[in-house]
């Protein structure tokens, strides 16, 4: 099973888009839709909104999750050099594998973004919300660097799932409001949840390059067959807990509703896993792809919901809050129709 490297990289590609594609900003929506769904759940606790904050929380999700992206590829580059099977939603950018940029680059950009996420998380206003980013930014850092090296060792899935959507938003909301509310816990424990899971997913693509290596992600323990059944399992009990939690009254029905919505891309994740999918390059691609889609279309159509519960709650929303969140999703939607026709054609679908 292998992909050609034209599906990977362009020849001829210059510095300067090599230095963005090795930054893979395509995975930036993530953070993005994580800040605006932390920011979502606190103004739906509290009914106030910062700019201020918002702005200074994104900065930091921005400039920690491309300082991850940095580290990764340089710490991981001799398991991407062994991966046979690389997708265009994992496997790293390929620019250091195919020797497009200098590793040294890679790491530079690092510490460039490590130093402006520490500036960043000085100017926060608590000790609570500093320790929050501090603690953050080193599980980020050593989810592939030494000594740590968490995704070496069975721990990466719920490092890459607390850091990003576990501690994300939970930050995003802190810096809003002051407090933790239950509904923001449940939200934030539904998409670590699946974040763990989309993970298991990612490594299982890359298990082959990371077995040669000595990297020894949960995905690889667990292999194909067990994993397939803990991803449908997983998937089948957050979903249950989103029933229950609407049917006692926990959760708004709008809220449930919307994370609901997004059962279908499950759907499709477990039945590609059982049709042995990931065998094939093209289908992997399309599994590795909505198995990601599945968080930030979590996250966003929560935000959605929240936004909707307050209307009909007669409390709206801060209009200034109401019109980054459209703005966002809207920005997402174009962003995500793109990719969806980027994957059809990599899969040679018309």
């Amino acid at each position: 099973m292998s992909v050609s490297r034209a599906t990977i990289t362009s020849p001829g590609t210059g510095p300067l888009a090599a230095f963005i594609k090795l930054a893979r900003v395509k995975f930036l929506f993530q953070s993005m839709m994580v800040t605006g769904f932390g920011v979502t759940l606190a103004v739906h606790a509290t009914g106030v909104f910062s700019l201020r904050w918002y702005l200074l929380t994104l900065a930091f999700a921005w400039s920690t999750h491309l300082m991850t992206h940095f580290c990764n590829e340089y710490f991981d580059l001799e398991a991407d050099r062994a991966n046979p099977s690389p997708t265009a939603w994992t496997g790293g950018s390929r620019v250091l594998v195919d020797g497009l940029l200098k590793p040294a680059v890679s790491i530079g950009a690092a510490f460039v973004l490590l130093f402006t996420s520490v500036v960043l998380t000085v100017l926060m206003p608590s000790l609570t919300a500093r320790i929050l980013a501090t603690a953050l930014m080193a599980l980020a850092w050593f989810y592939t660097a030494p000594p740590l090296r968490l995704n070496y060792h069975a721990l990466g899935e719920v490092t890459c799932a607390a850091v990003l959507y576990g501690m994300g938003p939970l930050l995003a909301a802190y810096l809003q409001a002051g407090q933790f509310s239950s509904l923001l816990l449940w939200g934030t424990g539904l998409v670590a949840a699946q974040q763990v899971l989309r993970c298991l997913i990612m490594n299982l693509a890359d298990i082959e390059g990371d077995a040669r290596v000595g990297k020894r992600t949960l995905a690889g323990v667990l292999g194909p067959r067990r994993l397939a059944f803990t991803y449908a399992a997983g998937q089948l009990g957050l979903y249950i807990g989103v029933v229950v939690l609407a049917a006692l009254g926990e959760l708004p029905p709008t809220v449930a509703l919307a994370q609901l919505a997004v059962a279908p891309v499950a759907i499709f994740v477990v039945r590609s896993l059982s049709s042995g999918a990931m065998a094939d390059p093209s289908r992997a691609n399309a599994v590795t792809f909505w198995s990601s889609m599945q968080l930030p279309l979590t996250t966003c159509l929560t935000m959605v919901g929240l936004l909707v519960d307050l209307s009909l709650s007669s409390r709206p929303a801060p209009a200034l809050w109401s019109f980054i969140a459209g703005i966002t999703t809207l920005m997402f939607a174009l962003w995500l129709r793109q990719a969806v026709h980027a994957t059809r054609r990599h899969a040679g679908a018309p």
